[in-house]
C-alpha cells in the first residue's frame, strides 16, 4: 500500500482547521491570470470574485496555488479575509493590469497577508485531482502531497552560457519561474532568439527560431511537451527512435529583443542553416 501525505494533515499538524480553508487553483494558461502573475498582481487577482461564492466568504483562510503540469499545483501565498463588498473602480491599486476587472459585478474580497507556511511558497506541490475545472474547494477535499523541494535558486549566469539537457529544460519548464529556475524561466521568456538543438547520440543538430509568446522558453516548452516540437526531422527521427529526444540538448546562438519582428528573427535563423549546414548534414529540411 502506498503511504500519502495529506495537504488536509500538514494544515492539521500546524493548527489550522482544513474546514476553515478554501484551497484555490490559479492557471497561468489564461491570459488574464498569466499578466497579473507576470506583473506581480496575482493577490489583487484572487481578490475580486463572484458575489454568490458561499465557501470564500465562509473560509477564514485561503490557500493559492499556481497550476503546474498536469493536475499538480505549486503553493504561492496563504491569506486570511478580512471581509468583502462591492467592487469600485476607486479601489483598483495604482499599476493594474487589467481595469475593467474593477467594473465587474463582483465582491472585492479583503485578503491580509499571512506568514502561514510562508517557507512552503514554490515549494509545496500538491495533485489538486482530476476535477481542475473547480478552481476552488475545500481544503477537507484529499490533496495528496507530491512533493516538497528544496530552496535552491539556480542563478541565471546569461543567455552564452545556456546549454540544457532535455531533462533540464523540463525542469525549468515546470517550474513555470516559481521556484529553483526561476531567474532562467524569466529571462528566457523576455527574449526572442535562434536556437540549437544538439542530438548527442550522433552530433546532427536542428537550428530553430524563437519569436512567439513567452519567447524563448514558450517555443521551448513545445519541445518538452511533444518532443518533437512540430519539426518534420525531428518527428521522423522520434518516429524510429522514441527515446532520442532524452539525448537532446539546447543552446541559444543569438538573441533578439521581444520587439523584434518576426522576419528579423528568421531571417538570423536562415543564416545560421547556411553557417552550420543543417539542412544538408543536420535535421532542418528547409
Amino acid at each position: 500500500m502506498t503511504t500519502s501525505i495529506l495537504l488536509s494533515d500538514i494544515l492539521k499538524n500546524n493548527g489550522i482547521d482544513p474546514k476553515e480553508v478554501v484551497l484555490i487553483r490559479h492557471v497561468l494558461s489564461r491570459e488574464h491570470c498569466y499578466k497579473c502573475f507576470n506583473e506581480g498582481f496575482i493577490k489583487e487577482y484572487t481578490q475580486i470574485q463572484g458575489k454568490n461564492k458561499r465557501m470564500l466568504k465562509q473560509s477564514k483562510y485561503w490557500m493559492v496555488f499556481i497550476g503546474t503540469n498536469g493536475t499538480r499545483a505549486k503553493f504561492f501565498c496563504m491569506y486570511k479575509l478580512k471581509g468583502y463588498s462591492p467592487v469600485s473602480e476607486h479601489k483598483m491599486p495604482d499599476g493594474f493590469p487589467l481595469p475593467d476587472m474593477y467594473k465587474e459585478d463582483a465582491y472585492l474580497y479583503e485578503l491580509d497577508d499571512t506568514d502561514l507556511f510562508s517557507d512552503m511558497k514554490d515549494r509545496l506541490i500538491i495533485d489538486w485531482g482530476t476535477s481542475t475545472q473547480s478552481w476552488y474547494q475545500s481544503a477537507t477535499v484529499r490533496k495528496p502531497v507530491v512533493a516538497i523541494h528544496n530552496q535552491q535558486k539556480y542563478a541565471f549566469e546569461g543567455y552564452e552560457s545556456c546549454i540544457y539537457s532535455f531533462d533540464k529544460l523540463k525542469e525549468i519548464v515546470d517550474d513555470m519561474g516559481m521556484g529553483a529556475y526561476e531567474e532562467h524561466y524569466k529571462a528566457l521568456s523576455k527574449v526572442k532568439g535562434v536556437y540549437l538543438i544538439v542530438d548527442t547520440t550522433d552530433g546532427k543538430q536542428y537550428i530553430g527560431a524563437a519569436y512567439g509568446d513567452n519567447g524563448i522558453i514558450g517555443r521551448w516548452t513545445a519541445y518538452v511537451e511533444t518532443h518533437d516540437g512540430g519539426n518534420t526531422e525531428l518527428i521522423d527521427l522520434l518516429n524510429k527512435h522514441p527515446e532520442r529526444y532524452k539525448n537532446f540538448r539546447f543552446t541559444i546562438l543569438k538573441i533578439f529583443s521581444d520587439g523584434a519582428s518576426a522576419k528579423v528573427v528568421r531571417d538570423a535563423e536562415d543564416l545560421y542553416k547556411a553557417k552550420l549546414g543543417t539542412i544538408e548534414f543536420g535535421l532542418n529540411d528547409n
